[in-house]
């Protein structure tokens, strides 16, 4: 009897919590919108709905969707004229009452975001075996987002399966999230250094294009990225592996002769290889706005030519030529900030900081057009002091969480209210279980509506695995691996999985 009363309680608690503008909301769409009035007990029928933008391609991609989403019983769908002053451009308006659905917004993207709400508060019509149509509750929705960058950093590992990034793809364009920065960990096959990784890494370029297809239709950038300092392992430092110099020996050179996970920056090899590695995988992404280089977790040098000279300066150097190449594609250097922070100043006391006071000298000597993502992953309450030092210092910041929910909420208030420039989430090799559940769900809602309220407990999580499951529908497994959150339903021990 305590636990009824209990989850009663829970239940009626979350819905509270979650209340926007007013009582009897629906609570599963994520990220939770700016202003939403919605019914719980009145719906009516989708079967009509009215676009209203200026965007030709809109009514489109709104037929193709509901088609797919929907089947035989997708909602008419009709453009009417702009009326009026419209939302902002990634901005949209719902209003669902007994004469169908009115959606309004100015681009396409605004469009999309509409229906992504849409279809996780549709549900099929009641008291029948089989779908006979779909019902969405009465009200209203006034929405957009508080930054302009809200993204998600993935690892593609040697033993990644396309179906998985796929999934995360998917996932992160329907929580509203609009790039995704794809790491390749020995997966990556290059035509330009064949020997570059694991020989059978399923990271294809065919692969890459249906990837990026998909992203494109679902309104986000996919952004490459190859390390160009440390983790030039391309394994996880726990493995001991090297994807290069474990079965290519010959290439020892171009990595620092201790361990190999620096790359030797003192080698010109070293950055004429990165720079054409880039440039193809640049191209085969399709050339977007960003390329990420990494950067974290660099060791001392190891080599005689790099321990010879003062190595901020070689380090400078070498990021600076880096970014160079990078811009004459017409692209945006990102890379995480901790090596630009020395662990021997008291400033970043708490924070993540691994350079030295050499490194650290490169904060104030690299071009400011690079995007520094700054990486921390728990609540420090009141103060975020390295977003702010890279912020003063003239770059783009974003914050950087990873799945500490109340370090993600906290990290994305703080930066809203410092002016810095956006989200990007961490998934690293924890892309499963909860983790994966707690990391997309808070990081969509903290980057689209900083203010949001919304937990994952009781009802908040249910709906999280019902949106996976439109996904796996979208993708069209056969797979019971392929499902939920595990691969299996007695999933191994988390350090096990990779």
């Amino acid at each position: 009897m305590k636990r009824i009363l209990h989850s009663i309680l829970f239940f009626f608690a979350l819905l509270c919590s979650i209340s926007t503008s007013a009582q009897g909301i629906a609570p599963n769409i994520c990220p939770q919108p700016k202003t939403m009035d919605l019914s719980n007990t009145d719906y009516v029928p989708y079967t009509r709905v009215q676009i209203a933008c200026g965007d030709k391609d809109a009514v489109k991609w709104t037929e193709n969707h509901l088609r797919e989403w929907y089947d035989n019983y997708a909602p008419a769908v009709e453009r009417v004229r702009v009326k009026g002053e419209q939302t902002p451009s990634d901005g949209y308006t719902i209003d669902i009452n007994d004469n169908g659905i009115a959606i309004s917004a100015t681009t396409l993207q605004g469009v999309r975001y509409a229906l992504y709400s849409l279809r996780q508060i549709a549900i099929p019509a009641r008291g029948t075996q089989t779908v006979s149509g779909w019902i969405v509750p009465k009200g209203k929705i006034e929405d957009e987002p508080s930054f302009g960058f809200r993204g998600m950093h993935i690892c593609w590992f040697h033993e990644t399966e396309p179906w998985e990034i796929e999934r995360q793809i998917r996932l992160a364009a329907y929580y509203k999230l609009n790039y995704m920065v794809i790491e390749s960990w020995g997966s990556f096959r290059s035509d330009v250094a064949p020997w570059f990784d694991w020989p059978d890494g399923t990271m294809t370029k065919e692969e890459i294009h249906r990837l990026k297809a998909i992203a494109d239709d679902l309104g986000i950038t996919l952004i490459p990225q190859i390390n160009v300092f440390g983790h030039a392992s391309m394994a996880r430092g726990a493995t001991g592996k090297h994807a290069i110099i474990d079965l290519n020996p010959i290439y020892q050179p171009l990595f620092e002769p201790v361990g190999g996970w620096n790359w030797c920056l003192t080698n010109p090899k070293t950055r004429e290889l990165l720079i054409s590695l880039i440039a193809e995988m640049h191209e085969a992404f399709g050339n977007p706005p960003y390329f990420h280089i990494g950067c974290d977790e660099a060791d001392s040098p190891s080599c005689p030519s790099c321990k010879a000279r003062p190595y901020g300066e070689i380090l400078v150097e070498h990021l600076m030529a880096i970014n160079d190449a990078i811009k004459k594609r017409g692209a945006h250097t990102m890379m995480w900030h901790d090596m630009l922070l020395s662990r021997d100043d008291p400033r970043w006391k708490g924070f993540y900081q691994n350079g030295t006071t050499e490194t650290a000298q490169a904060a104030l000597k690299l071009s400011k057009d690079i995007v520094i993502c700054d990486w921390f992953y728990y609540d420090a309450k009141d103060s975020y002091p390295t977003m702010d030092y890279f912020k003063e210092l003239g770059y783009s910041v974003l914050t950087c969480p990873f799945n500490n929910s109340k370090g993600i909420i906290a990290q994305s208030r703080y930066a809203y209210k410092a002016g810095i420039d956006g989200v990007l989430g961490t998934t690293w090799h924890h892309n499963f279980g909860g983790d994966l559940t707690n990391t997309y769900f808070y990081v969509a809602n903290a980057s689209w509506n900083t203010q949001s309220s919304f937990s994952i407990g009781g009802m908040g999580g249910l709906a999280l695995h019902s949106h996976l499951r439109q996904i796996g529908w979208d993708m069209h497994v056969s797979d019971p691996r392929h499902t939920g959150i595990y691969y299996d339903e007695i999933p191994p021990e988390p350090e096990l999985r990779n």
